[in-house]
């Protein structure tokens, strides 16, 4: 194998998952307030992340390492976003409750439980 081939098929994908290992953190560290959802041509990183989904899980003619890092990949980023969704809607909630402002969910009157 050259050293191409090796830097391709190995190299390249342990530096996307690195990558993508550093957008977890930033999901984890990052201040909530900063989460926004897609707009306009970024719904094309959701496009990109089913493409690499369906490549992990349905890929038969793919190499084992190639599904294996394409899946670490899919699942990464659905951490990331998770984790993003779940901060920024915390985050939000507490600001609203801050504000007097009426909470997001209305409860019924009389159920004070």
């Amino acid at each position: 194998m050259s050293l191409w081939e090796v830097v391709w098929r190995i190299g390249l994908p342990l530096i996307v998952v690195v990558g993508v290992a550093a957008a977890v953190s930033v999901a984890f560290f990052d201040p909530p307030d900063k989460f926004s959802r897609p707009r306009g041509w970024q719904w094309a990183w959701v496009g990109l992340w089913l493409m690499t989904a369906g490549d992990a899980a349905f890929g038969n003619d793919r190499s084992w390492f190639e599904r294996a890092w394409k899946g670490a990949i899919a699942v990464l980023v659905a951490v990331a976003v998770t984790v993003a969704l779940w901060r920024h809607y915390r985050w939000r909630k507490r600001v609203r409750l801050a504000d007097d402002s009426p909470p997001l969910v209305p409860r019924p009157p009389g159920s004070d439980s």
